[in-house]
């Protein structure tokens, strides 16, 4: 896939899996610029996994997207790093991230699927809370009142940007909020993973995690795709492959904390993704929110430099 090749050029990756050095850990600003490239494609993949959960199980959404997200990762991480990609330094949090992961889409496709996207995404980012008060728990990195009220305001603006649902609560909600709790539990471990293991080799295994997870149980609630189906199926596994390298490298270049305020991003590239692809024009308290969206990301950048 040329797009995975363009990406792992532009940040160097070792040939074995080592120790990540000194200048890789202090580099926030290119983490931030990473994280916020990965996140902006992926309301792509949502937006197709939506359309297909009309007519298909969603764990067979899911099975697809792990599937096709496998066969675009694997084979690059196997001519990279060879029979190392199956010696990775800590394989007990290998398998808990890549858990966390399958779990995590596995939520959020149910969630979509009874819920409108931009209502799910509004409860799936409780994340950037769950993640700061990890970063600072478990990881003892330093946050600051400041960055807190960055991450507020950034939540405003997002509520504002989504105007969730009021009233009933739909079973759409639960799952959305069980997969925030399962990315953030992810994006904890990608931190403590991003030291000794390359971003290829932790993208590639939890791929190949959830894709087996996945094929041991999806028989059991079959429903045949139509023809135009599987160019779909294989696009939104790409878009995960491409998407999920980028964050797991940016957690290799910034901390947890620095890369929380950012996550908010996302919603703007929702709105943009249903406006050329659905025509939804947004009103003007949407653009209210993405004007807190975007300062609160400059003021953390600007936190994070000092």
């Amino acid at each position: 896939m040329i797009v995975q090749n363009s990406s792992s050029s532009s940040v160097s990756l070792p040939a074995t899996p080592s120790p990540r050095s000194a200048t890789d850990a202090d580099r926030p600003l290119l983490g931030i610029v990473v994280l916020v490239a990965g996140i902006a494609i992926l309301p792509a993949m949502d937006a197709i996994a939506k359309h297909l959960a009309g007519h298909l199980p969603v764990l067979e959404i899911a099975w697809a997207r792990f599937l096709f997200y496998t066969l675009a990762l694997l084979p690059f991480a196997l001519r990279q790093y060879r029979s190392a990609l199956w010696r990775p330094a800590r394989p007990g949090l290998q398998l808990l991230r890549g858990g966390l992961m399958a779990f995590s889409a596995l939520s959020f496709f149910y969630a979509i699927k009874h819920l409108p996207l931009a209502d799910s995404m509004a409860v799936f980012f409780i994340y950037p809370f769950v993640i700061l008060v990890g970063s600072a728990l478990f990881l003892r990195e330093p946050i600051g009142l400041m960055r807190w009220a960055m991450v507020l305001l950034g939540f405003i603006g997002t509520v504002l940007v989504v105007r969730p649902s009021v009233g009933t609560i739909s079973i759409g909600v639960p799952f959305a909020f069980a997969s925030g709790l399962a990315y953030a539990g992810s994006m904890l471990v990608t931190r403590k993973l991003g030291a000794r293991d390359p971003a290829l080799v932790t993208s590639a295994l939890s791929a190949l995690l959830g894709a087996v997870v996945y094929s041991l149980i999806v028989p059991f609630d079959w429903v045949t795709p139509d023809a135009g189906d599987w160019p779909l199926m294989a696009l939104m596994g790409f878009i995960a492959a491409i998407g999920h390298f980028m964050i797991v490298h940016a957690h290799r270049l910034a901390s947890a904390a620095q890369l929380a305020p950012f996550g908010y991003t996302e919603i703007v590239s929702a709105i943009l993704i249903g406006f050329l692809v659905f025509g939804d024009i947004p009103a003007p308290i949407v653009w209210l929110g993405i004007a807190l969206i975007t300062a609160s990301g400059i003021a953390a950048m600007r936190l994070g430099r000092k």
